[in-house]
């Protein structure tokens, strides 16, 4: 059940999204998992939805300003390249089929294009500016909450 103070709460942390963290944060799960997984001739599939969402959703960020989706298919459908998406369906209907550590062969098209994005979102993000936060509202929220 939703309170007139937990709605209060969703609005303002609107006001308190910082896009540059938030990107930092979305850039570093993609670029350790890629370093870490997505560099061998065998790759484990579920991997490359590992480094997929937080590029899509950095990607989603600096592009629309607003919090991305938490559905995979909303960001694939707005932010993936139409000519990847086929690749991107193919490894979603093989994740489905194969075991959880289920294993297939590197795709070189996809890898070039997340070393891409990777630098791509590294200089976007160098170049933002940090927000500020106004955070009397909030606090009297806290306070009222309490």
């Amino acid at each position: 059940k939703k309170t007139k103070k937990a709605e209060r709460l969703k609005e303002l942390s609107l006001d308190y999204l910082d896009p540059k963290k938030l990107i930092y944060h979305y850039l570093h799960m993609a670029t350790s998992n890629y370093r870490e997984y997505l560099k061998k001739d065998s790759v484990r599939i579920k991997k490359y939805f590992y480094v997929l969402r937080p590029l899509l959703a950095a990607n989603w960020i600096i592009e629309k300003k607003t919090q991305p989706p938490m559905m995979f298919i909303e960001l694939v459908e707005e932010m993936l390249p139409e000519s990847l998406v086929p690749i991107v369906d193919h490894l979603l209907k093989l994740k489905s089929s194969l075991p959880e550590m289920g294993e297939a062969k590197r795709i070189d098209e996809l890898n070039e294009y997340i070393v891409e994005q990777i630098d791509r979102i590294k200089e976007e993000v160098n170049m933002m500016e940090n927000s500020v936060n106004y955070w009397e509202p909030l606090n009297n929220l806290f306070i009222e909450m309490i």
